[in-house]
């Protein structure tokens, strides 16, 4: 059985490291408080259905620099890290798979093309393009660039789902090592993604496999090779386990969201080791739109209390790991974590191992986690059952035991779970059409259903803004107000409120208008020790709004936070295109195209300004506005 290393010798043999690898963790600290995350979606309609390459990169005077690209399988999202700085991007469908752009393939820009402008830190979104079969070329010497930034080798997918064979070097042990000491340039090369060891089969039921610091999909191994392979279907997320937790976790998100759009699965169930507990359980107690599918999170020798040789490493370690700050005992991760409850319908299994040691140095521990952690009484009181077993942190994943634990609780969920079928969900027909005619299409578009009668949450279907008609579904049948929603563009009717019946087709129809918007979401500024890309600090609680003017192009408007907003109540809002404060995010509609001054008023900040652009029908969401506190 291959070797492990445990987070605890981890801490321990940083202070033994040589200066090469030393400096190479510095410097990959050093550019990921540089670097800045970049989402955006793909679509396409090719006949082809070849792999997608999106490449964001620098053109100064025809001069092209590549800072990094990604693959996707198919339509769908994109992330690509770069540094701080001006980028364009451009993605084209490799029909030959030689990783060059030829002028017969696919292709499309962000924009016209349009520059991005990165912040040291944190994430863009919004960078979406619709490839298609005529599309402006780029500069003639792109592909030489690409192809010495690539060294003719291609990445692996970061689709959703793409299929992985875990026997690959990629997902090997020494590859999961390299994501724990150098998240950033591990992120470059392979990405962080949810991979499919088979096609999606809807007839089985999905396990999703979360490993831990340092880990890699290869520490599942056992699991799955004792899985029953006919009613259950792995799923590996796989993530460099130095990086913020807080940002994996979002990734995690979205990669999830992917995938319950693309398959809208009814079940999903999972199962999470070590320090990979903490980031499924952020991921998890989101109210996302795939929350109602969770039924069973299994964490196994989770360090529910965080660890203290980790406050040690950020305290005096001369270069700190990213995710070491969020592994503190009091991180603020860790108290948003556990201060959160699980959603009721989730059945949580508490799993920890006992054979390890202790000194005075050191409390009782699995020779990893020490007990009082894995022990947290805040995790334990979502659990259902809290079980111990005579291993340590590494031979728990391939303990007989352990996998009979497993097969039980698998059996117990199964025979408690009330399933739904496809058939006794109902569907809806979307006819869009836009106002005037020819208008640049959005490059996203989503039905949104809201259940009138519950305070249940919303849910979203992708809508292809190409295609005037189509049909959506499986919906839960009930009483939905139904809306769609593309950024930048007013939907009339703002909502249409169908009885939705099992196996029944409800028709729906929407006139889309470009309307300008300007919107955002406030966040608090941040030392340079604590810039990280994908990461962004939350304004503390004593932080109030009292006010965000608008001022442009004739048009001066004010937002007063309102007190008993509720999410439902923004959401009603955002959706009939009236303007809106709710919390940390905020939103004007109905503006012409001009640029606007923005300034936002907070107790406890220095007043804050910068300008904006808006284009009716090209709504792009700028970076969050990052107050500064007092």
């Amino acid at each position: 059985m291959r070797k492990y290393i445990s987070i605890v010798i981890l801490l321990v043999f940083i202070w033994n490291l040589g200066g090469c690898a030393l400096l190479k963790l510095r410097e990959d600290v050093r550019f990921s408080r540089d670097s800045c995350l970049l989402f955006g979606e793909i679509t396409i309609v090719s006949p082809y259905k070849k792999p997608i390459i999106v490449v964001a990169y620098r053109n100064q005077n025809g001069a092209v620099t590549i800072a990094d690209y990604a693959v996707l399988s198919g339509s769908g999202e994109y992330e690509i890290l770069v540094q701080e700085g001006n980028y364009e991007i451009f993605a084209f469908e490799d029909q030959n798979g030689d990783l060059s752009y030829n002028r017969n393939e696919w292709a499309g820009y962000y924009g016209k093309p349009d520059k991005v402008t990165t912040q040291m830190g944190g994430v863009v979104f919004g960078l979406d393009i619709i490839l298609k079969p005529e599309a402006e070329h780029p500069d003639p010497v792109f592909n030489s660039a690409l192809k010495a930034f690539s060294g003719g080798n291609r990445k692996p997918s970061t689709s959703a789902g793409a299929a992985a064979n875990l026997e690959d070097p990629v997902f090997s042990a020494e590859n999961g090592l390299a994501g724990f000491w150098a998240p950033l340039e591990y992120f470059k090369k392979t990405g962080c993604n949810i991979f499919f060891t088979e096609p999606y089969d809807s007839k089985k039921t999905p396990i999703l496999f979360v490993h831990g610091a340092a880990g890699s999909p290869q520490d599942w191994l056992y699991f799955i090779k004792h899985l029953d392979r006919s009613r259950y279907q792995p799923w590996i997320f796989y993530y460099p386990s130095g990086a913020r937790l807080d940002t994996i976790a979002f990734l995690l998100r979205t990669k999830l969201y992917s995938l319950y759009r693309k398959y809208q699965f009814e079940t999903l169930y999972v199962v999470a080791h070590s320090m990979g507990g903490l980031v499924a359980r952020a991921a998890m107690i989101e109210n996302d739109n795939f929350q109602s599918s969770l039924k069973l999170f299994i964490s196994i020798s989770t360090p529910w209390g965080g660890e203290q040789r980790a406050k040690t490493g950020v305290e005096q370690s001369p270069a700190v790991i990213p995710s070491w700050k969020d592994m503190e005992p009091d991180s603020e991760f860790i108290k948003y974590v556990l201060g959160t409850k699980l959603a009721s319908s989730i059945r949580y299994y508490l799993f920890f191992g006992h054979k390890g040691g202790g000194s005075l140095f050191r409390q009782n521990n699995d020779n990893t986690v020490t007990l009082e952690s894995m022990l947290d009484l805040r995790a334990q009181a979502d659990a259902l059952k809290v079980t111990g077993l005579n291993e340590d942190h590494v031979s728990i994943l391939s303990s007989p035991e352990m996998m009979a634990q497993f097969q039980s609780v698998l059996a117990s969920t199964e025979a408690n779970l009330e399933k739904t079928y496809a058939r006794s969900k109902g569907y809806v027909q979307v006819e869009h059409s836009f106002d005037p005619p020819n208008v640049k299409k959005p490059p996203q578009m989503a039905l949104v259903l809201v259940p009138t009668q519950t305070d249940e949450k919303e849910t979203q279907l992708k809508i292809d803004p190409l295609l005037p008609k189509q049909e959506t579904g499986a919906v839960v049948p009930k009483k939905y107000d139904i809306s769609l929603c593309a950024l930048g563009f007013k939907t009339e009717p703002d909502k249409i409120t169908l009885d939705i019946k099992p196996g029944k087709i409800e028709e729906t129809k929407f006139i889309l208008k470009p309307q300008g918007m300007v919107a955002g979401y406030i966040v608090a500024a941040t030392s340079t020790d604590d810039n990280f890309w994908g990461f962004y600090k939350e304004l503390p609680r004593r932080v109030k709004i009292r006010e965000i003017k608008l001022a442009g192009a004739g048009i001066q408007r004010t937002l007063v936070p309102r007190e008993k907003m509720g999410d439902r109540d923004a959401l009603t809002a955002f959706l009939a295109s009236r303007d809106l404060v709710n919390k940390n995010t905020f939103a004007f509609f109905g503006l012409p195209e001009g640029d606007y001054d923005v300034t936002i008023e907070a107790d406890g900040c220095e007043t804050f300004s910068t300008k904006v652009k808006t284009t009716p029908g090209e709504f792009v969401p700028p970076p969050p506005f990052r107050l500064i506190l007092k």
